[in-house]
């Protein structure tokens, strides 16, 4: 049964609560206005800040319930839980293989791994969004401090550091992929979305 546990983490990731939250009590357009996006920047900024908030607290603890709950003997598989839920988010099998940037579910990947860097690292989203007034900047700039403080906390974290610090990596490059055209945007000086 432990060998579909990564399979379990993905479809638990790929549930696109934004899109679900937006039929329940928004206007059902999620994928239509703002990013066409079905994460929490674009909820919030199309259906409203409840459904942006549930939909940040969902995709957030779809990463962190997959980590934690999920967790087995075999060191192996739990790289595979722990990237599962975020590449369920980015590219969900309920709609073709679109989905969200992967920031709120990567969250809770980290706070299953540990609440420290996951505190450090959503303190980073925080100032850097007070700096920047832009979510897509903050977001970026705080899944790559995530990397640094995962990095200096190492000590008290598992013991197979190397093989957890590329699957990180790993995420925050498909993270980055995902934001290709905000990045565009950076470039260009442009508004993000």
């Amino acid at each position: 049964m432990e060998n579909f546990y990564p399979v379990i983490a993905y479809f638990l990731g790929s549930i696109p609560f934004g899109l679900i939250l937006s039929h329940l009590f928004g206007d059902g357009k999620i994928m239509e206005k703002g990013s066409r996006n079905i994460g929490a920047t674009n909820a919030m900024r199309t259906q409203g800040k409840v459904i942006g908030v549930s939909t940040f607290l969902l995709d957030f603890s779809k990463g962190f319930v997959a980590c934690f709950f999920l967790k087995t003997e075999s060191e192996s598989l739990n790289l595979l839980i722990l990237a599962a839920p975020v590449i369920g988010h980015m590219f969900s099998i309920w709609l073709k293989f679109r989905g969200g940037k992967g920031i709120a579910t990567y969250f809770g990947v980290l706070a299953a791994l540990n609440p420290l860097v996951c505190f450090g690292t959503v303190l980073v989203w925080r100032v850097m969004f007070f700096i920047t007034k832009t979510s897509a900047a903050a977001g970026l700039l705080s899944v790559t401090s995530s990397l640094v403080i995962f990095n200096h906390a190492r000590i008290s974290l598992c013991l197979d550091f190397v093989n957890h610090m590329y699957v990180l990596m790993a995420l925050v490059v498909l993270i980055f992929i995902k934001h290709h055209e905000n990045i565009k945007r950076f470039i260009k000086n442009e508004q993000q979305t």
